[in-house]
């Protein structure tokens, strides 16, 4: 369904005369959000970073067509960029790689997690969450969301912020010995306030 291809420049745009990019494999052409991201940011990292970014993007968009089978592209494009989109479903992403890749809806471990890589998976997290980053700062915007007065803006960019700075503490904790994923996520939605909740669902803007 997607795949991360090499392409290789005949101009230098890049540190290495090359990019990666992650293509759906249906429509054989990149995929967009993905593609801005790395024409705008990755481009200027290694190969190795590139790749390493690329891959968490890929099984973000992996996850989302197999739980609702439709690109993630299209989701975002046709909600006119909204984030509760992906807000609502970052935790799920999260249990779907603690799960070997497989979508589980009700956030229920499906086998024995001895051999999980708590590692690795952070630092899937903290790509995605990077890109992440960079959809808000290029779509919570005036000139994207004309609805919405700057004042809004900026309140919603800092309950994001927040969100994404309880999201990075969590990851920190990763590790094979420590608590699993889904214990940290149930423990965290719990300590978060009603307001900060409230903020996340950008208080009925979109």
């Amino acid at each position: 369904m997607f795949a991360l291809k090499t392409i290789h420049l005949e101009k230098k745009v890049s540190n290495e005369n090359q990019i990666i990019l992650l293509f759906d494999l249906n429509s054989s052409c990149p995929c967009l959000y993905p593609m801005l991201y790395t024409m705008k940011f990755l481009r200027f990292q290694s190969i190795s970073t590139q790749h390493a970014d690329l891959i968490a993007i890929k099984f973000w968009y992996e996850f989302w067509h197999e739980k609702f089978s439709t690109s993630f592209c299209e989701s975002f494009y046709s909600t006119s960029y909204n984030f509760e989109i992906i807000q609502g479903e970052i935790d799920n992403f999260i249990v779907y790689l603690e799960n070997n890749k497989k979508v589980d809806s009700n956030l229920i471990r499906l086998r024995n997690t001895d051999h999980t890589n708590y590692t690795t998976i952070g630092h899937r997290i903290r790509s995605f969450l990077k890109f992440y980053n960079f959809l808000i700062d290029e779509y919570l915007s005036i000139q994207s969301q004309p609805q919405l007065t700057l004042k809004e803006i900026q309140k919603i960019k800092e309950n994001l912020n927040k969100y994404m700075t309880i999201k990075k503490k969590i990851i920190n904790n990763f590790s094979k010995a420590n608590k699993t994923i889904k214990s940290e996520i149930n423990h965290n939605f719990k300590s978060m306030n009603q307001e900060m909740i409230k903020g996340l669902c950008c208080n009925g803007l979109y």
